[in-house]
């Protein structure tokens, strides 16, 4: 959605995989990194461990981002209410403005 808007066109890119890497977290990045830069964004890319609220508020701040912009998947209902959803913990500590993509 990114690579093909032309509201992002000129902009640098970070993308900042937080929390437990998985087995396909490499190549997940990989790709994304590969669609920026195929349409000519500068794109910087990380794996980082740790609590992805944490990670990406200090991550924030250490590279002067100005926007968040943020991929979401849906839970059901009662799996978010009993484990609750990294994604609402992320919208609600950010401290600039956020972009949800679905």
């Amino acid at each position: 959605m990114i690579a093909g808007s032309p509201l992002f066109k000129g902009l640098p890119i970070h993308i900042v995989m937080a929390g437990k890497e998985r087995a396909d977290s490499p190549k997940q990045l990989a790709w994304a990194k590969d669609m920026l830069a195929a349409a000519d964004f500068e794109v910087v890319a990380d794996t980082l461990p740790g609590d992805p609220e944490a990670v990406i508020a200090r991550e924030i701040k250490a590279r002067d981002i100005d926007m968040l912009l943020m991929g979401a998947y849906a839970h059901s209902p009662l799996r978010a209410l009993i484990f609750g959803s990294k994604t609402t913990d992320l919208l609600r500590a950010a401290t600039i403005p956020t972009l949800l993509l679905r």
